[in-house]
């Protein structure tokens, strides 16, 4: 296997990032990333509407004889999608 040279080690670093640069450019994407998200989080009318429909259809799903378990999960999750978007739409 061939060695690296000093003078070589020395030429690929400046031809690379910095490790400044790295950080700079990690936090830049993390600003853009948090912003993102924040422009689409839920105004604070519908979070409400989320609430009370989460609430109902949790009650309703249950008394259906959906549970939440490892098998039962998927049907579950199904079951209170359907409902929510139901209740959604009426309140709305």
């Amino acid at each position: 296997m061939k060695r690296t040279k000093k003078s070589e080690a020395k030429l690929a670093y400046k031809m690379g990032q910095s490790w400044g640069q790295q950080i700079v450019a990690l936090v830049i994407g993390m600003l853009f990333t948090m912003f993102i998200v924040w422009l689409t989080l839920p105004s604070s009318s519908q979070r409400l509407i989320n609430k009370k429909c989460f609430k109902v259809c949790k009650v309703k799903i249950e008394t259906e004889g959906y549970n939440m378990g490892f098998f039962s999960g998927p049907s579950y999750i199904e079951a209170l999608k359907k409902c929510h978007n139901e209740c959604s739409s009426v309140i709305r």
